[in-house]
């Protein structure tokens, strides 16, 4: 009876075992199976170049962490990191700002968006997809209203500020990597933190013991339209130039995706940000940077992009269900 009742304990601590690692078996063998495939993937060259594109989807990944924290969601983050990247370009480039102002501009648009966001889900009570989904629509048509539907080259400043590498790295990849341990240190050790995990577990307990749902929710999507913010900005400064028709684009999915293989809930109430959501970013990346390496066709890539939103999605419905037994 003993072995038994051993053995059936053993089963399910198995099962959690390998879905909270699978993440990092899968990324493992998929580095063993790319290095075999092209010399060129562990070259000192392509891992700095994949830092610096992984750097934008950290940013906007770190902000999507909280929002699923408290059991929301945000499908505008893309079109707000186009909008907010335009205003930035324009007030470097053609009102002549210095890099900290317009950056500082840049932000302050996120935040207003967010706080937006926030106010259509908490005062008008409307679903957080919802809400979302109607202002990332309003946001991509306003991107190219803000540019009149042109293509914007980075200015002198910026180039710069890139121009400084640490070691041959871009330093927005600093920028990234050390926002994500500072929002560990808040998840973790904050206030805040715990009171987003606290209702993203039950809004009802939360409460009970004093904590204004609301606020926390106004103060997450206040976050999240900052690092959309920063994340349109990275982008653009990464690849040179301001496109308005691709500037974010699906940077909402892809951010959703690599929370949750992360191991965040989308349910709310658990999450990690490193090393969850940054390895959840990293595979992501890896993904789409060795299928660039072997020549593969491009339309692929929404394909492979897909089916690891289902193994998260997956993932995470696998993970509460044994957690409920």
């Amino acid at each position: 009876m003993a072995q038994n009742l051993t053995a059936s304990r053993r089963g399910p601590r198995a099962k959690k075992f390998l879905l909270d690692y699978s993440l990092y078996i899968l990324f493992a063998a998929v580095i063993i199976v790319y290095a075999a495939s092209t010399p060129l993937f562990l070259s000192a060259r392509n891992i700095k170049e994949l830092l610096a594109n992984s750097s934008a989807l950290l940013v906007a990944a770190v902000g999507m962490t909280f929002v699923l924290l408290i059991g929301e969601i945000d499908l505008s983050i893309g079109s707000v990191a186009g909008v907010c990247a335009a205003v930035w370009v324009i007030c470097t480039n053609h009102l002549g700002m210095p890099l900290v102002l317009a950056t500082l501009i840049g932000l302050i648009c996120g935040i207003a968006i967010g706080t937006m966001n926030a106010f259509l889900i908490t005062k008008l009570k409307i679903s957080s997809f919802l809400a979302t989904l109607g202002m990332q629509i309003f946001m991509r048509g306003l991107v190219y209203i803000t540019v009149s539907g042109q293509q914007i080259l980075i200015g002198e400043q910026v180039k710069r500020f890139l121009g400084h590498k640490p070691f041959g790295i871009s330093p927005l990849v600093f920028i990234s990597i050390a926002l994500a341990a500072v929002m560990t240190l808040v998840y973790r050790y904050t206030a805040f933190g715990r009171k987003a995990q606290a209702v993203g577990c039950n809004k009802a307990s939360a409460k009970k013991v004093g904590i204004h749902p609301e606020r926390v929710t106004f103060r997450a999507y206040m976050l999240m339209g900052a690092l959309a913010a920063l994340a349109g900005m990275t982008q653009s400064a990464n690849i040179g130039i301001l496109n308005p028709s691709n500037i974010g684009d699906g940077l909402e999915f892809l951010a959703i995706t690599a929370v949750v293989l992360g191991g965040t809930s989308l349910l709310g109430g658990f999450g990690t940000i490193v090393p969850g959501t940054l390895v959840g970013v990293c595979f992501l990346m890896t993904i789409e940077n060795g299928l660039g390496l072997l020549g593969a066709n491009p339309y692929v890539y929404p394909i492979i992009r897909g089916i690891i939103i289902y193994l998260g999605m997956f993932s995470d419905s696998l993970k509460r269900s044994i957690g409920k037994n």
